[in-house]
C-alpha cells in the first residue's frame, strides 16, 4: 500500500492510495484518487474521484485495464505494444517532419547525473539507501535565439528489508523480457526513464547499484524558457510542472493474494486494443 500526492500545473493536487499486488506472474495495481485542488473542485462542484485499475498478465501477455466509468476492459497484448513502437520508429511522415523541423530546431545533448548515496538512512522504518537522479532536456529555437529546458528531479530511498522485495523484483525482470525492454526502464528510475530515450549503457553503472524496493519517491518537473540566449543576461522563466511523492505505507507477503480488491464487479464488456 502508497500514499500518492501530485500538484500538477494544470489538474492541481490528488491525493491517492495506491494498491499493488502480486502473485507469481502477475501484478494488480489499484488506483483511487482523490483531486483536491481548488480548480478541479470549481469545475466539477465537488473533491471529483477516480478509480485506475491495471493487470499486467504475463503468462495470457497481455495488460488488462478496467475502465470503471465506461464498464469497459481494455485489453492491450504485449506483441501490439511491440507492433506500435516499430511503426512510430518508421513513420516516413514523422520522419519528414524532422526534417523540417531541425532546420529551426537544435537539441542538445541530454545531461544525465546519478548519486547513490553510499550511507544508509532509515526511512519509514527500513533501512534505505538513497539515490539523487537528475536529467536535462535542452531545445532551442535558433530563429528565436531562445531554448526550452525540462528539469526532471528524482530523489528515491530504496530497501531491501521490506517484505516482499525479491518478488518485486523477479515480476519486473520477467515484464521487461516479455515486453522486449531494458529491465531497468521498469524498475526503480521508471518516472524519470520516461522522459529518456537514448541508451542505458552510459548510466549502467549507477542503475545496478539501486537495489530493493522503493519505500518513498519525490519526483518533479520544472520548465524553463529562456529568451535571448545569446546575451550576457538572457531572460529565464520557470514554472513547477509537476511535483509528486509516493510512500509506502504499509508491506506484507501473503500466502494468497485476494484478487477480489482488483476485480471488476458488475457487467463489463471487453475490447482488445490493436
Amino acid at each position: 500500500m502508497h500514499d500518492f500526492q501530485s500538484d500538477e500545473y494544470l489538474m492541481g493536487k490528488q491525493e491517492s492510495e495506491l494498491r499493488v499486488g502480486y502473485t507469481p506472474r502477475a501484478m494488480l495495481v489499484d488506483k483511487q484518487t482523490r483531486y483536491t485542488g481548488s480548480w478541479m473542485k470549481r469545475f466539477f462542484g465537488e473533491v471529483k474521484e477516480q478509480r485506475d485499475t491495471t493487470h499486467f498478465l504475463l503468462e495470457k501477455r497481455r495488460i488488462r485495464e478496467i475502465d470503471w466509468y465506461k464498464n469497459k476492459i481494455l485489453i492491450l497484448p504485449f506483441d501490439n505494444i511491440k507492433n506500435v513502437r516499430m511503426l512510430q520508429a518508421d513513420n516516413a511522415m514523422a520522419q519528414g517532419a524532422a526534417e523540417i523541423l531541425n532546420a529551426r530546431y537544435q537539441v542538445v545533448d541530454p545531461v544525465f547525473a546519478i548519486t547513490v548515496d553510499p550511507e544508509m538512512k532509515t526511512v519509514g522504518g527500513y533501512p534505505c539507501r538513497y539515490i539523487k537522479a537528475d536529467l536535462r532536456l535542452e531545445t532551442r529555437d535558433l530563429k528565436k535565439s531562445a531554448a526550452s529546458i525540462t528539469l526532471i528531479r528524482q530523489h528515491l530511498w530504496v530497501s531491501d528489508a521490506v517484505p516482499g522485495t525479491d518478488q518485486y523484483d523477479d515480476f519486473h525482470r520477467h515484464l521487461a523480457e516479455s515486453l522486449g525492454l531494458e529491465a531497468e526502464r521498469l524498475g526503480q528510475l521508471n518516472f524519470l526513464l520516461r522522459y529518456w530515450q537514448g541508451p542505458l549503457d552510459p548510466i549502467r553503472e549507477s542503475l545496478v547499484q539501486i537495489k530493493g524496493y522503493p519505500v518513498q519517491n519525490d519526483f518533479t518537473v520544472e520548465a524553463q524558457y529562456v529568451k535571448n540566449t545569446g546575451s550576457p543576461a538572457p531572460e529565464v522563466i520557470s514554472k513547477m510542472i509537476k511535483q509528486e511523492r509516493m510512500t509506502l505505507s504499509e508491506a506484507k507477503v501473503i500466502d494468497i493474494l485476494d484478487e477480489s480488491r482488483f476485480a471488476a464487479v458488475g457487467p463489463f464488456s471487453e475490447v482488445t486494443l490493436q
